[in-house]
C-alpha cells in the first residue's frame, strides 16, 4: 500500500516541476499501442448476506469457507497512449478453493449447511476492465488524467457438503455479477528514451451508501523497443450495505495482489 502514494507523489512532482520550468519546445508526443498477456491472482475476501436472485444467501468467503488461491487463468491486455487521451482494456480470472468444517450455518442459493458440516467450495472470479483516460496535463514525458470506464466482476460460487456417514453430497451454486462504473485520477511517465513506463491510479465511486475503491501501480520495462515485461499491483474494495443498491442483499468484497505480464509495443 505504501508503493501507490509514493508513486503518485513522484509522478505529480515530476509534472508540476516541469510546469514551473522555463518553456522549452517539447518534441511531438508519439502514440503507442501495447498488447500483451497477463496473470493476476489476487487474494479474495468478503461476504454475502440476504437475497440473491430470489434465493437466500449467507456466507463469508474466508471465515466460513476458508477460501485460498488455487490457480489463475492468463488474460489479455491492450493499451493505447496518445497525446490527448488513452484507453486500456484488460481481462483475467482466478480460482479459489476451500475445504473446511463450518462452525455456523451457511446458505448458498437457498441451500443451507448446518454447523459441523464439512464443506468443499470453489469460487471463480473473472473480471473485464475498460478505461478511457482524458489527459488534462501533458508534458513530453509525463501526464495526469481523468479516468472513466467500467470494471465488470463475475463470481461463480459452488459449495458441496461431504457427509460423515454414507450419504448423498448436497451441492449449491450461484453467480454474482457486478458491473462497476469507474471514475478517478491517473498519472504516468516515460523515461530512459521509452525504456521504462510507469502509471498509478486511484478510482472512487460512492452511491446510496455503497462504495467502491480501486488503486494500483503499473511498471513496464522494455529491454528492446518493441518488447517488454510488465509488473503491476492492484487492490479494490466493493462495499454494498443492505438497502443501498439492493434492498435485500448486503455484500462486501476485497481483492488485492501483484500481477505479471509480457507486452509487445508498436
Amino acid at each position: 500500500m505504501r508503493l501507490l502514494p509514493i508513486t503518485l507523489l513522484l509522478q505529480a512532482a515530476a509534472v508540476f516541476a516541469q510546469l514551473g520550468a522555463p518553456y522549452q519546445p517539447a518534441p511531438p508526443s508519439q502514440s503507442t499501442w501495447t498488447l500483451g498477456a497477463q496473470t493476476f491472482g489476487p487474494t479474495l475476501t468478503g461476504h454475502f448476506q440476504g437475497i440473491q436472485d430470489g434465493q437466500p444467501i449467507s456466507v463469508d468467503l474466508a471465515g466460513d469457507l476458508g477460501l485460498g488461491k488455487d490457480k489463475t487463468t492468463p488474460g489479455f491486455f491492450l493499451d493505447y497512449q496518445g497525446p490527448r487521451f488513452a484507453f486500456q482494456i484488460s481481462s483475467g480470472a482466478a480460482e479459489y478453493r476451500g475445504d473446511r468444517v463450518i462452525n455456523r450455518a451457511v446458505t448458498v442459493n437457498g441451500v443451507s449447511y448446518a454447523a459441523g458440516t464439512r464443506v468443499q467450495s470453489r469460487v471463480k472470479l473473472a473480471s473485464v476492465d475498460g478505461i478511457w483516460t482524458i489527459k488534462i496535463v501533458r508534458e513530453s514525458d509525463a501526464w495526469l488524467g481523468i479516468d472513466l470506464g467500467v470494471q465488470a466482476w463475475t463470481i461463480d460460487l459452488d459449495a458441496t457438503s461431504v457427509p460423515t456417514l454414507p450419504g448423498t453430497p448436497v451441492t449449491a451454486s450461484t453467480r454474482i455479477q457486478a458491473p462497476i462504473p469507474q471514475i478517478g485520477l491517473s498519472g504516468g511517465s516515460r523515461g530512459f528514451n521509452g525504456a521504462v513506463e510507469s502509471k498509478a491510479y486511484v478510482h472512487y465511486l460512492a452511491y446510496k451508501q455503497a462504495k467502491y475503491t480501486l488503486w494500483g501501480a503499473d511498471v513496464r520495462i522494455f529491454p528492446v523497443r518493441w518488447f517488454g515485461l510488465r509488473a503491476f499491483y492492484e487492490g479494490g474494495s466493493f462495499d454494498v450495505p443492505r438497502g443501498s443498491l439492493n434492498d435485500d442483499l448486503e455484500l462486501k468484497l476485497d481483492r488485492k495482489g501483484i500481477g505479471l505480464g509480457a507486452v509487445v509495443r508498436f
